[in-house]
């Protein structure tokens, strides 16, 4: 049973210029950087507002993510492998912000989004997220809002449901039996979204990542951007 959601589009769909700007807000202060890893937008993109959830703040929605940078990575806690390699690789790119005293560039506010609500509860996620940084944030909510973000981002995942090792085939509308319903994995992209303090999507890190060019990279950024 292998469920593909419509409603998170692949990340290809934001890498096509006239897609962009069909669908970007014009940003007067967005400029575009010289960077090594990261693709600018040529113009900050605006996402649709959502409603997810955090154990302490409570909703978190697109006003929490003004004011300030932000990094989005999307997973999930039962991630075997690429949340814990990207969660770590982010908490190394803090900690060397951290420790260099002359340091310039603002440490952006990372939020970790699971796309796994189902099985990520409120106080086990923000638990896992702070694991890897204190600083991190864990947000989850409702399916429907996770997947309208997805969407306005561009962020792709898939549910795989697996009977005796195998991964099966299922119509996304088709109910999900009973003794299924914990056995999945999920297949998701490895990209890193950058929001500016404007709420808007400026820059997308695609994998590989590597703490120190991010760190050269959100300079390039915050840059451009007061400049």
């Amino acid at each position: 049973m292998k469920i593909q959601f419509p409603e998170a589009k692949s990340i290809l769909r934001l890498l096509l210029p006239g897609l962009l700007l069909a669908v970007s807000g014009c940003d007067q202060r967005a400029r575009v950087a010289e960077t090594e890893s990261a693709f600018m937008l040529p113009e900050a993109a605006t996402i649709t507002d959502f409603n997810l959830s955090h154990v302490e703040r409570g909703d978190y929605d697109l006003e929490d993510a003004r004011g300030k940078w932000s990094l989005l990575f999307f997973g999930y806690t039962h991630c075997p492998d690429v949340c814990p390699t990207e969660l770590f690789m982010l908490a190394e790119m803090m900690r060397a912000m951290e420790s260099n005293a002359d340091n310039e560039v603002e440490a952006p506010q990372v939020v970790f989004v699971s796309v796994d609500p189902q099985r990520d509860k409120l106080q086990p996620l923000q638990e896992y997220a702070a694991f890897y940084h204190p600083d991190f944030i864990g947000v989850t909510g409702e399916q429907s809002s996770i997947d309208l973000l997805c969407e306005s981002i561009g962020v792709f995942y898939e549910r795989v449901y697996y009977r005796d090792g195998e991964a099966l085939e299922l119509d996304s509308t088709a109910t999900i039996p009973a003794d299924l319903r914990d056995s999945y994995l999920i297949n998701h992209s490895a990209s890193i979204f950058l929001l500016n303090p404007l709420g808007k999507l400026h820059a997308i890190f695609t994998a590989p990542h590597d703490p120190d060019t991010m760190i050269r990279d959100l300079a390039a950024i915050q840059d451009s951007w007061s400049s």
